[in-house]
């Protein structure tokens, strides 16, 4: 893990705060059968056979696909299609600045960073 710099911390910040929350979309084209569910990567959890609750479906368009590699490594929900790739929030009705955007960072470019630091920055 790195420490990071207010400069750095705001990039990063930037980089996974932009998002297109997508969740009525995806839901509407699984019902449809126009997705699979077989293509959701990690929305299983062997180690306590239930399958992971997944509450929005996000784009990123800033993302790429080394980006959707690593999150896939830290056994975030994917779901990659021809189209599009949506990322997968586990965490319900939270506000991203506490859960989801420290995550992402955490991921994505290996810091440890919490709600904390994103205050500091946001504030």
């Amino acid at each position: 893990m790195k420490t990071l710099s207010n400069i750095q911390l705001q990039h990063y910040y930037k980089y996974v705060s932009y998002h297109i929350n997508q969740t009525m979309l995806v839901e509407d084209l699984l019902k449809k059968w126009a997705l699979s569910y077989d293509d959701i990567q990690w929305d299983y959890n062997s180690e306590t056979d239930e399958y992971v609750d997944i509450y929005q479906w996000l784009v990123f368009p800033r993302f790429c696909e080394s980006d959707y590699n690593k999150l896939v490594e830290a056994h975030n929900p994917i779901l990659d299609t021809e189209n599009e790739t949506w990322v997968g929030i586990t965490s319900f009705w939270s506000h991203y600045n506490l859960y989801v955007y420290p995550e992402l960072i955490n991921i994505l470019f290996w810091t440890n960073i919490t709600y904390k630091d994103i205050e500091k920055i946001s504030s």
